[in-house]
């Protein structure tokens, strides 16, 4: 008889453990378990390609951005495109830009493409922390500073007419 009253008491003791395990979550708060944040910087295409298009006119030699179709219309209507002539591809750490440009007669192309590539660069490098992995650069066409300008001042729209 002692020996099944001793059965009995390790079935109680293990019973009760059971139910305290069931009932400790209505006894004790829970640890609500914190979800793991992780911050993020990231950055619109636009703005990488502004970066990029900022930094390719500081480069001498290249007289402008050539866009499309688009920006050539709102240019019409005296709107300015900065990002004209450039288009980004954005990963996460990674950037590819593509650039049309207008290069200036007597400029050095290679010389010019190895500024770009390393300015550009450098600037989304300091001002994004992204890397530029890859630059294509299509010279869509060639002019002299004068011929350019009086281009330019052909297609503004004369403000005292």
């Amino acid at each position: 008889m002692a020996e099944n009253n001793v059965n009995k008491d390790k079935n109680l003791e293990e019973k009760a453990k059971e139910t305290f395990e069931e009932a400790k979550d209505f006894i004790t708060p829970k640890t609500v378990e914190e979800k793991k944040h992780e911050d993020s910087l990231t950055f619109d295409t636009s703005v990488v390609e502004k970066i990029a298009a900022l930094a390719a006119r500081e480069i001498k030699g290249i007289l402008d951005l050539k866009g499309g179709l688009l920006s050539g219309f709102t240019e019409n209507f005296g709107a300015y495109d900065v990002t004209k002539g450039v288009d980004a591809e954005v990963g996460e750490k990674e950037v590819i830009i593509n650039l049309k440009l207008i290069l200036e007669f007597g400029q050095s192309a290679p010389r010019i493409f190895d500024d770009l590539k390393q300015y550009i660069g450098q600037q989304l490098k300091q001002m994004t922390g992204l890397t530029l992995v890859e630059l294509n650069v299509d010279v869509v066409d060639v002019m002299t500073r004068k011929d350019f300008d009086q281009s330019k001042n052909k297609s503004l729209p004369n403000q005292y007419s």
